[in-house]
């Protein structure tokens, strides 16, 4: 099997980019993808999503301390419990996208329902292992959190002879909290990276456990730790200056599309600011239809911009692990099949 670099699984991977989402193109097809694409991988980059100013109407509000009252309790509970079910629906839904979009980008096929269909095991084994991740993160951020203000009352109660506060204090527990928090993020970043690029595809592929898988990553990158550094910087390294570049498209093309639909809003606007009885409602109308029209082509924006980002993201990490996992090199670059004619 031969072990790429870094460097060298980007060119395949923008050519798989390409293949998935341009060539042919099909909208319909394309929004699809890449609308999955930026959900799973989170690449938004554009986030306009309005036209016209605030409806002419006042929705009504409730106070939140009003929901702790006791006639209210029940409903403040309900609403908690129903919050909590709906983010780790939601955890779940994204973390089995995951799978479907890897399906997609394996094979090459823009169809999300088989690979939502056959992957439903392992990503209940993902979707558990995220869980346990990233309640360790949670508790090493509440103890980064309690060390923060742990320094913050020394900082504060200790002082000098001359009852002032000693800036020494400050150095001497400001750089282990921002070391502390970096190690955090870094911790953060590593893991995620682990747990998409590298364990996915074991449970995809080999139907492994997550510690089965786990222990196939390390066993695969336990020679070869210089490769995986170099690569986690360029993972996080391309994103990163891609989303500079279409921040900037995106940005030109807000003020185009946006300008254009605000004058015609403001246009309306004028028009009907002092009408009453029909002229009113159809005023309401049209704010109305501005507000949806500028939804819509935010996220079409949004969606357009990010999802190619995040389909060669996932590009990039199928073809630079396929240099160290064979199953999966096997599937990302099949031997051609026998041409007509040819012998056995």
């Amino acid at each position: 099997m031969h072990t790429i670099s870094a460097s060298q699984a980007v060119w395949p991977a923008l050519q798989r980019t390409w293949r998935c989402l341009i060539s042919p193109f099909d909208w319909a097809a394309f929004l699809k993808l890449a609308f999955i694409a930026t959900l799973t991988e989170g690449t938004i980059v554009s986030f306009r999503f309005s036209v016209s100013n605030e409806l002419p109407f006042d929705l009504p509000s409730i106070a939140p301390a009003t929901l702790f009252e006791p006639e209210f309790i029940s409903f403040t509970l309900l609403a908690l419990a129903l919050a909590v079910f709906l983010f780790f629906l939601a955890i779940y839904i994204v973390v089995r996208l995951r799978f479907a979009f890897f399906h997609c980008l394996l094979f090459e096929t823009k169809q999300i329902g088989p690979g939502w269909d056959l992957y439903r095991i392992p990503a209940m084994r993902l979707f558990k292992a995220t869980l346990a991740v990233g309640l360790l993160l949670l508790i090493l951020a509440a103890l980064a959190v309690g060390l923060v203000a742990l320094a913050v009352v020394v900082l504060f109660t200790a002082r000098t002879e001359e009852g002032k506060l000693d800036p020494g204090n400050f150095l001497i527990l400001f750089f282990p909290c921002i070391g502390f928090a970096l190690a955090l993020i870094a911790a953060a970043l590593t893991a995620e990276v682990t747990l998409h690029d590298f364990i996915l595809p074991h449970m995809a592929l080999d139907n492994a456990t997550f510690g089965e898988a786990w222990a196939a990553v390390r066993q695969r990158f336990r020679g070869h730790r210089d490769t995986f550094l170099s690569y986690i910087a360029l993972r996080l390294l391309l994103p990163f200056l891609a989303t500079v570049v279409l921040v900037i498209a995106g940005l030109i093309v807000q003020w185009m599309v946006f300008g254009v639909l605000g004058m015609s809003a403001a246009g309306f606007n004028a028009m009907l600011e002092d009408a009453t009885g029909w002229g009113a409602g159809v005023g309401i109308l049209l704010q109305i239809l501005f507000m949806l029209l500028g939804i819509g082509l935010g996220a079409v924006l949004a969606i357009s911009l990010g999802g190619p980002l995040a389909v060669f993201t996932r590009s990039y990490a199928l073809h630079y692990y396929a240099g160290h996992y064979k199953p999966l090199a096997d599937r990302l670059n099949p031997p051609p099949t026998p041409s007509e004619g040819e012998g056995i």
